[in-house]
């Protein structure tokens, strides 16, 4: 026997490259990672979600109820709230907030859309009035009960709340 020759026989050597493999897998999703957070910014979105918070109540002008809603659109918070009278009559109120906490200038006039998802007809655009500085209030008929869909259309993006009316 040699020196160092135990007489068993000996084990094969295990490549490196598992570890090798392993590290390149987990360095590649890191580095698509890093490569997704930083092309956020410049891919466009059109469209924000907003969240309803809470059910209004049927109450004496509003006697269907209603909705209490925020969210954020692009740089603005948004705030308001949706009620729909005995005759199908929805009325929105809501404020746009800037990030240092003021109201939206008197320049900005947001738009408001109304539509149907499932339905195939052109979005009423009630006439939105500013109310105070940062404040907006619009009203309008609904044609029928069922899921509808309000566009509070800024500038660069449109804040949007899905809602349904029922009798």
């Amino acid at each position: 026997m040699a020196d160092g020759d135990s007489g068993l026989p000996r084990r094969p050597q295990a490549s490196g490259n598992g570890g090798r493999i392993a590290a390149i897998v987990i360095a590649a999703a890191f580095l698509l990672l890093i490569v997704a957070f930083m092309a956020m910014p410049f891919l466009r979105h059109d469209e924000a979600r907003l969240n309803a918070i809470g059910p209004v109540a049927p109450a004496p002008g509003y006697e269907r109820g209603g909705v209490v809603f925020s969210g954020t659109a692009s740089t603005w918070e948004v705030k308001g709230r949706m009620t729909v009278d005995a005759q199908r009559r929805v009325h929105f109120a809501f404020d746009l907030i800037s990030p240092t906490g003021q109201p939206a200038p008197a320049s900005l006039q947001p738009g408001v859309a109304l539509d149907m998802p499932d339905r195939d007809m052109p979005p009423l655009r009630p006439q939105v009035s500013r109310e105070a500085p940062g404040s907006y209030a619009a009203t309008s008929p609904l044609p029928a009960d069922g899921q509808w869909r309000l566009r509070i259309e800024l500038p660069e993006i449109a804040a949007v709340l899905l809602f349904n009316v029922t009798e």
